[in-house]
Parts: structure tokens; C-alpha cells; sequence
């Protein structure tokens, strides 16, 4: 199973300094320095590049050039949403924006007494839903990687805590499990990425663009127990600077299948369908740089 480190790069002192400087400095002054940087990177890093290259050519089925070329742009997106990111940590949160409609979809989720769970994955830049939304009726808790640094989950917390939200890190303890069945029957909502597994998750094997590749499934049975709101959702980045447009799409099934796994897997089925919508209609907003379709070895199945 392909390995993820799960940490922003920069170090705590780096990033510490580009919020100071972003209160400071607009942030499409950074943009122009980005494509010199991500060529740099594209270099320093081929190995995370040739997982992008890989994806266009083999996943998407673009020619040699548009892969490569779409491999600068894919970075270069990356590191657009990142400085987004660290311009809202820096205060900035009020110059971004998306539709009024694609809001008010998401928030009549949290407006019901149901619990809700809310799957994303590592497409288009998902954080910045937290800040879109405004304050939200319902407490919404984050199942996030615990080896992120120290400095980016304090600006995340301070960040997040105004509109209602939390963070709950993933431990190789498993006690993120527990606490994510108590925050659900208490009718508050979760959200997690249905596209990255770790060790001591259920998971199932999916075809996904064409070849098998794992996603977790457990989530979806500790939905069902509590009767919640499945919902997929994606934040998806626009040609137009601080403008980004919200996916929703509820994840539901047959309600005559019968089985934990066999419901689970269906769930799965159909979170997978709908991410691979978004992924062809927005070829160029998949973040994950790592083989992901890597799944040999793997016992957790």
C-alpha cells in the first residue's frame, strides 16, 4: 500500500513567515513567483511529478506532451490553493467567495438534527470549504492527519474554531475511532478524505479511472449505525482568483441491500462513481502524489 507523509512542507519557522508576510503582502504578489518555484520543485521532487505524469498519461489518457504540461499546471494549482490557504490563516478569509446557492445546499445539511458525514478527497483545495460556509448551525469535526506540524494545525484550529469547527487527528491508537462515534451520536457532523487509507482501516478495493485502488469504507458503517447524512463534497478551484464552486452530492444506496459490508462496499461504490466525475471533469485538481493505484502488498482488503 502506497505510503503518505501527510505534512505540509516549509518547516514551522517558513510558514510562521509567510503568514507574517501575507498580512502584509496581497497575495497574487506570491503568485508570480509560483511558476519559478514549482519548476524548481518539479525538479527536486521527480519522483512526486512522475506520480502526477503517471495519472495524466495512464488514468486520464492524455498524449506525452499534455501530460508533462499538465503536470507543471497540476503543481502549479497545487501551490495557488496552498498560498489561498496560508492567506486566510494570515485573516484574509472575507475576500473569497463561491455562490450563495452552492452555500446554502451545504448548509441546509447542518441545519437538520440528523448527523452528518461529509466525504471529500484530496481534489481541488477542501479547507477552504471551512471558511466559504461562514459559521455553521452544526459543530463540524475534521478527521485530519496527527503528523501534520505543530504550526499548521494552530493556524488551522485558529482558523476553523470561529465557524464551529474541530479537528480530530487520526492516531495509530485508533481513538479517533471512538471519537468520532461519540461526536456522530450527538448529531454533529464529520468530514474526511474517502481517498486516503491508513493502516487498521477497513478498506476495499475499487475500480477507479480504469485500475483497482483502495479506499476506506468503515466510515459508511459507523454512519448507518447512527442514521446519518452521507454526503460527498468537493471544493473546486475556478479560472477566477478567490472564487471557488462547491460539489454536493449525496452518497445513497439501495435501501433493500442487506449486510454491514455488503452496504458498505455499495457506499463506497457510489463515493468512488462520484469522485471519478469530478476527476475527469477537473483532470488537472487531483493532489495526491503518490502512486496511488499501488495497492500490492496490501492485507486490508
Amino acid at each position: 500500500m502506497p505510503q503518505w507523509k501527510g505534512k505540509t512542507e516549509g518547516g514551522d519557522a517558513n510558514q510562521s513567515f509567510l503568514i507574517r508576510l501575507l498580512k502584509k503582502v496581497d497575495v497574487r504578489v506570491i503568485y508570480c513567483f509560483l511558476p519559478f518555484a514549482v519548476i524548481y520543485y518539479l525538479i527536486a521532487a521527480r519522483k512526486r511529478a512522475g506520480a502526477i505524469y503517471s495519472y495524466l498519461r495512464h488514468r486520464q489518457g492524455f498524449s506525452v506532451w499534455r501530460s508533462a504540461i499538465g503536470t507543471y499546471r497540476n503543481h502549479l494549482l497545487f501551490a495557488k490553493f496552498l498560498m489561498d490557504r496560508f492567506y486566510i490563516y494570515a485573516g484574509h478569509k472575507d475576500k473569497f467567495n463561491s455562490a450563495s446557492l452552492e452555500k446554502d445546499v451545504v448548509v441546509k445539511y447542518f441545519s437538520t438534527d440528523k448527523p452528518l458525514v461529509m466525504v471529500s478527497a484530496h481534489v481541488g483545495n477542501f479547507e477552504i470549504s471551512s471558511y466559504l460556509c461562514g459559521k455553521l448551525p452544526k459543530k463540524l469535526n475534521v478527521l485530519a492527519f496527527a503528523g501534520e506540524t505543530e504550526q499548521m494545525q494552530k493556524f488551522r484550529s485558529s482558523a476553523m474554531e470561529e465557524n464551529n469547527i474541530e479537528m480530530i487527528p487520526v492516531r495509530e491508537d485508533m481513538e479517533h475511532i471512538f471519537r468520532l462515534n461519540d461526536v456522530i451520536r450527538e448529531g454533529e457532523a464529520i468530514t474526511m478524505a474517502g481517498d486516503r487509507v491508513f493502516t487498521g482501516r477497513r478498506n476495499h478495493k475499487f475500480m477507479f479511472l480504469g485500475k483497482e485502488a483502495l479506499f476506506p469504507t468503515g466510515i459508511y458503517t459507523i454512519a448507518e449505525r447512527y442514521k446519518a447524512d452521507i454526503i460527498a463534497m468537493f471544493v473546486l478551484g475556478t479560472k477566477k482568483n478567490f472564487n471557488y464552486k462547491i460539489h454536493v452530492e449525496p452518497i445513497t444506496i439501495d435501501p433493500a441491500l442487506k449486510g454491514r459490508d455488503e452496504r458498505a462496499r455499495a457506499y463506497g461504490q457510489k463515493y468512488v462513481d462520484i469522485l471519478e466525475k469530478v476527476i475527469k471533469e477537473n483532470p488537472l485538481q487531483w493532489f495526491n502524489f503518490y502512486d496511488f493505484w499501488n495497492i500490492e502488498g496490501d492485507e486490508n482488503n
